[in-house]
């Protein structure tokens, strides 16, 4: 058997901001051969090595061995192949990848971020008709819940058989068909078109702000402050979820939020699911917020703030960037973003000692402190 490499003609320029399994689809179809074909093409298999199936962590990282193989088979450099990998985001705003990097550290990593979804892809159908089947990489992270440019919700699973998007297997490499067997029988592949799914119309514009916010920071993973952002609202969301009680009701919204924010049952899985994680983004960023402020003046808060500093002059300390309930002791008041300040643990006090006996019950909130932001 051959061990060497063959230099492909036909490779694929990778599309801005491509996965890497999504590059390897492209490659398929363009050489007209399966996904497993292709990633043996592209040398993503060691040429003296028969059998191969690629790990459940394909596009999570690449070693230094597979990208020289892969750079000597396309002429893709080794920066473009890791790009378009979930460890393109390690040490911004995903935690720092172990080193050195092998198969059981990556699936330690992947495992720990719960902000990541490596064995799926959430996915714009009008994006997937526009650019040619060609999925984006920032789908496959929680803070990934809508597509600005079509104003729609993003799918998490087919509207069909109900399976992930997008997930490794040896089928065809046609992005646009699911290709998942259907849950019901084993024996039949679900051939839905993704590309021809009507995903929920996103119409909140607080929401909207919200997407277009965190698109920025995850588009530039290793800007000073974005990953301290995302931290803070991964805590938030975790605390939501957790304790969902004692946080105020789902903020006016559109109506497929309501719909699923009501069917949730007390099982808030938001990895898997676009809408339950804008509903709780909705609540973090917006939750029990005065109703005479407008939306853009409640997505310019503390929560967007590069810092989470008070501005010049003021003494206080600084202000809690998301809703959570009181940390001080025995105390489930709920403190709405911006109107707290951060406590040595990390969690929302309220700013007077009034509120820690539900303020908001009682008269009016402290002072909202508005911070500066990045437009």
């Amino acid at each position: 058997m051959s061990t060497s490499l063959r230099r492909l003609t036909l490779v694929p320029e990778p599309y801005p901001g491509e996965s890497l399994l999504s590059w390897v689809d492209a490659l398929a179809r363009l050489n007209r051969v399966s996904r497993l074909h292709a990633l043996r093409l592209a040398g993503f298999a060691r040429p003296d090595v028969s059998g191969y199936r690629p790990s459940v962590h394909f596009g999570t990282s690449l070693t230094a061995e597979t990208t020289a193989r892969v750079q000597s088979a396309t002429g893709l450099a080794a920066a473009r192949q890791q790009e378009m990998t979930l460890a393109h985001y390690a040490g911004g705003v995903l935690y720092a990848f172990p080193s050195p990097p092998h198969s059981r550290t990556t699936a330690v990593w992947v495992t720990r971020l719960r902000l990541a979804l490596p064995l799926r892809s959430r996915a714009c159908p009008a994006c997937l008709r526009e650019n040619g089947g060609r999925w984006l990489l920032r789908w496959r992270l929680v803070w990934s819940f809508a597509c600005v440019r079509h104003r729609v919700y993003l799918l998490g699973a087919c509207r069909g058989c109900g399976n992930g998007l997008h997930r490794l297997g040896p089928g065809p490499a046609d992005a646009n068909v699911c290709g998942q067997y259907e849950r019901s029988s084993q024996r039949h592949v679900c051939l839905r078109v993704i590309s021809r799914m009507c995903p929920p119309r996103l119409s909140d514009p607080h929401l909207l702000h919200c997407q277009r916010r965190l698109d920025r920071l995850v588009d530039h993973p290793h800007d000073d402050g974005g990953r301290d952002i995302l931290q803070s609202l991964h805590v938030a969301l975790e605390g939501i979820r957790i304790g969902y009680d004692d946080a105020p009701p789902l903020p006016e919204t559109d109506a497929a939020l309501h719909r699923r924010w009501h069917g949730h049952g007390g099982a808030l899985w938001y990895q898997n699911d676009p809408l339950l994680t804008a509903a709780l983004i909705k609540i973090a960023t917006a939750g029990d917020r005065a109703a005479s402020q407008d939306t853009r003046t409640q997505a310019d808060t503390a929560s967007w703030s590069a810092d989470g500093s008070l501005p010049t002059g003021t003494s206080a300390p600084p202000a809690n960037r998301f809703g959570g309930t009181c940390r001080a002791t025995a105390c489930t008041t709920w403190v709405p973003p911006g109107q707290g300040h951060v406590g040595e643990n990390a969690g929302p006090v309220p700013r007077t000692r009034e509120s820690l006996h539900h303020a908001q019950r009682r008269g009016p909130r402290p002072q909202t402190f508005h911070l500066s932001t990045t437009r």
